[in-house]
């Protein structure tokens, strides 16, 4: 069956979504959900220049880790629970990690789910000579082709095949229309996808690295997602195939800044992944 918006997995079958689901064999599933159109919001930073202008080195302290705010817990009761004692503060469970498959482009080649083309129309041609399919893919017909400046990682063809519209980000749902010459072929689906873009818990949007030249640290930590609110971007061990710890149903990233050359850092904070953004046909 097509999907008129967004793949929803099994993931909403569960019966308390909050705290996700498990599998057969007992491993933690994420939770997913369908998505809404419309305006999410302002967007990300210049993926390719993250920490532009120098990073602000902070002094040396344990990293924190962010899953989730704290709610008041009960006050304690029986034997031993002192006389007089204001409500405590507990952490909540983990929330489980959303998981969208966004639809931009219907199966018409029309803008759907609250994306619109930007202008100018067309953007320009892109050389998909060498295309490849999206990383940021859950199903098949999702390209990625062109320069690194073209940011044209996650994109669906035209009914005709002779043009591409590619998606900026989740939150501001805008598409450049691109040429193609010679018109693209079908096109798979990448083997293990990873998210196009994430928002953290702490509230910032990150949108995957597409290619550019970016920082270093003396941990050999590289950057993988670029994110709005700062210097910081999702970092990764360079021979790592993801940046993103999915063990459990509340994914986690590391997070920390980029310099010139190899700068030493504090260790990385470790951030909670509210949701996780994939794209797919429609």
């Amino acid at each position: 069956m097509k999907a008129a918006g967004f793949i929803v997995s099994v993931g909403m079958l569960c019966a308390m979504p909050v705290v996700g689901c498990s599998t057969e064999d007992g491993s933690a599933q994420p939770v997913t959900s369908t998505a809404r159109g419309g305006s999410w919001g302002s967007g990300v930073p210049d993926t390719e220049q993250p920490g532009a202008g120098g990073p602000t080195i902070v002094p040396d302290r344990s990293p924190p880790v962010i899953i989730a705010p704290t709610t008041p817990g009960p006050r304690p009761t029986g034997a031993g629970a002192p006389s007089s004692m204001p409500g405590t503060t507990a952490p909540r469970p983990p929330v489980a990690t959303e998981v969208v498959s966004l639809v931009a482009v219907d199966a018409a080649g029309q803008p759907a789910n609250g994306f619109t083309v930007t202008s100018p129309t067309p953007v320009g041609t892109l050389d998909c000579s060498h295309m490849s399919p999206s990383r940021s893919a859950t199903t098949t017909g999702i390209y990625e082709c062109g320069a690194s400046a073209d940011s044209a990682n996650v994109c669906w063809a035209a009914p005709d095949r002779a043009s591409l519209l590619c998606a900026n980000d989740p939150w501001q749902r805008g598409l450049r229309l691109y040429t193609v010459n010679p018109p693209v072929a079908d096109i798979g689906k990448a083997a293990s996808p990873e998210p196009w873009a994430l928002e953290l818990a702490d509230g910032r949007h990150c949108r995957i690295r597409v290619g550019g030249a970016w920082g270093g640290r003396s941990d050999g930590l590289v950057g993988a997602y670029s994110c709005d609110g700062g210097s910081d971007v999702v970092l990764a061990s360079s021979t790592a195939r993801t940046a993103i710890d999915t063990s459990t149903s509340t994914w986690l990233v590391k997070v920390g800044p980029l310099g010139s050359g190899a700068p030493d850092f504090p260790a990385p904070a470790t951030v909670a992944v509210r949701t996780a953004y994939f794209a797919a046909k429609g």
